[in-house]
């Protein structure tokens, strides 16, 4: 293996702190950092028999092992529960306890009446396709992304098949339709919660919604949008006049992933291999960000910029299609650099374009980009604890690191 990048911070911790993105009430403060090294191996995989499994429900039906594609971050309850989506099974598996071996059964299922149904369906027990779960306080989100909705739990169920309490992007429950409007979404791919404020990526409006608090009645409109300048306004790269221009710090063609602490927004740009950061939580429309990660400045939307306008290798600066996985702690930032099946980590939470990244997994260094890294150098191989096929989520729980891989399962790294 090729000598490891190493990052290592002092911990963070008071008796009055909250895990950055789940605090329903106050500012988040910084949680524990991670120290993790580059290509560094999976401790723990859960949707496979062992780390060298790929294939979607281990080759065989639903059941209370196996993935179907994952999407979006994982997400720990305050009792400790692990929930996970299992998207084309059109479910959310949960987990009495973070696994510590692998293959490990779900103690429960939201979305499908036991462990080994799947289906679409749009009830308020039922999922169309799940996508990252968010825990805030004691209360469950969920992205429900081909019904055009987020479902809300009051508090996170541990039950199988537990009906959500309120919908948002929808009127109610039951029939849906994608809209551009300030109470509709059009497939939302992820979502996050700081501070009480919930912030939607409605990827299919090409937009991101906030509400200044998460909502408890259905239907309930949006605070302000990102990307458009009205909420009646959906197109990809809005030039500011309701018309599709150029790439800029205030829109976006396909926004996936979302992450706040209520102080800031993250969003990943999909289409336009682009990470954007606004340093202070907006307070208009179309406000634009501040900083740009995968791009030397905001009208470059060239996959793997090598700086000087240009398509090159892969680097420390640079990304391919990031999707719906962006995570900080609040001091680190990590990014699912999708196409370049590998996920980005920065050790200090970027304060200017371009800043390169300092660690890497799913990859020996900074310039490969194959799916599935063999470990020899930049070719494929086959899935095993150290690499990565296109992944789609990152999220943190103290000293470990979750990641949603399309080997239709989820990793588990250990802090060093």
């Amino acid at each position: 293996m090729i000598a490891t990048a190493m990052l290592a911070f002092a911990v963070f911790i008071s008796s009055a702190e909250t895990r950055a993105g789940d605090d329903s009430e106050v500012g988040s403060v910084p949680s524990a950092t991670i120290t993790l090294s580059n290509f560094q191996a999976a401790s723990v995989v859960i949707g496979q028999a062992d780390l060298s499994g790929s294939m979607v429900n281990q080759d065989g039906s639903p059941a209370a092992d196996t993935i179907c594609n994952g999407y979006g971050a994982a997400a720990v309850g305050p009792t400790g529960v692990l929930y996970l989506s299992d998207e084309c099974n059109q479910r959310v598996l949960g987990f009495n306890a973070i696994p510590s071996a692998n293959d490990a059964d779900a103690d429960f299922v939201l979305g499908q009446p036991n462990l080994t149904s799947s289906g679409r369906a749009n009830g308020a027990n039922q999922f169309g396709g799940p996508q990252s779960p968010v825990i805030s306080g004691k209360e469950l989100l969920v992205s429900d992304w081909y019904n055009s909705r987020v479902l809300i739990w009051k508090k996170a169920p541990t039950i199988t098949q537990a009906p959500a309490n309120f919908v948002v992007g929808q009127a109610k429950f039951g029939p849906v339709n994608g809209t551009c409007s300030a109470k509709g979404f059009d497939a939302p791919e992820t979502i996050s919660v700081g501070a009480g404020k919930l912030v939607v990526a409605d990827s299919d409006n090409a937009r991101v919604l906030i509400f200044k608090k998460i909502p408890k009645k259905n239907g309930q409109k949006a605070d302000i949008v990102l990307g458009q300048n009205n909420f009646k306004t959906c197109v990809t790269l809005n030039n500011g006049t309701g018309t599709s221009g150029a790439p800029s710090a205030a829109n976006f063609s396909y926004p996936a992933g979302v992450w706040t602490d209520g102080k800031r927004i993250v969003v990943t740009d999909e289409d336009e291999s682009r990470v954007l950061i606004w340093s202070k939580f907006p307070k208009k429309n179309f406000q634009a960000a501040d900083i740009v990660l995968g791009q030397p400045d905001f009208t470059s939307d060239v996959e793997n910029n090598n700086g000087s306008g240009g398509s090159g290798p892969p680097s420390a600066k640079n990304m391919n299609m990031p999707y719906d996985g962006v995570f900080s702690n609040g001091t680190q930032l990590f990014v699912d650099d999708q196409m370049n099946n590998r996920i980005l980590v920065w050790d200090t939470f970027p304060t200017a374009s371009f800043t390169p990244a300092d660690v890497v997994i799913g990859q020996p260094n900074f310039t490969c980009g194959v799916a599935n890294n063999d470990g020899t150098g930049c070719t494929a191989g086959t899935a095993s604890a150290s690499n990565l096929s296109q992944p789609t989520g990152v999220f943190q729980t103290g000293n470990q690191l979750i990641v949603t891989d399309g080997n239709s399962r989820y990793l588990i790294y250990n802090g060093m």
